[in-house]
């Protein structure tokens, strides 16, 4: 494994790790897929006939199987003009040429701390153990205790 590489493109500048991500890893898109085909599978459609749009449904489940709301965090950066980049965290740490929040003198800075997304992902933890451990031991933990043994 290129550790430089995973760390440059599939850490988040926030601490987030691509390869444990339900989006990234599909589960959430086949969870999707697995509800719109019980639908018709299991009957599912007479039963829900009457309470709601049955194909309006599916068409989202659908939707939703078939797409991504991850644009790959470290891939967007440098394609928006700063003032338009949606993701604050990113926008600050491009602009300052790091690959991580931690390398900075200010973190964790507030930007980081009050975004949801960092706070339920436990970002700050995993950006404190990469900068105590080193990138490379904490891939590799990452790697055993969540990739290599999967849970779906």
């Amino acid at each position: 494994m290129n550790y430089d590489l995973e760390k440059k493109y599939h850490i988040s500048y926030c601490g987030s790790y691509c390869h444990i991500c339900d989006w990234h890893t599909g589960r959430i898109r086949r969870a999707f897929q697995l509800a719109y085909d019980m639908i018709d599978n299991l009957g599912l459609r007479k039963r829900l006939g009457d309470k709601i749009d049955v194909d309006h449904f599916k068409t989202v489940l659908e939707n939703l199987a078939h797409s991504s709301i991850c644009p790959e965090c470290k891939a967007e950066a440098g394609i928006h003009k700063p003032d338009e980049d949606r993701c604050k965290i990113r926008q600050c740490c491009h602009s300052k040429g790091y690959d991580l929040c931690n390398e900075c003198a200010d973190f964790p800075c507030e930007i980081l701390k009050s975004n949801p997304g960092v706070i339920r992902f436990h970002c700050i933890e995993n950006l404190q153990e990469i900068k105590e451990k080193g990138h490379k031991a904490w891939i590799d933990q990452q790697w055993k205790k969540y990739v290599s043994e999967p849970v779906d």
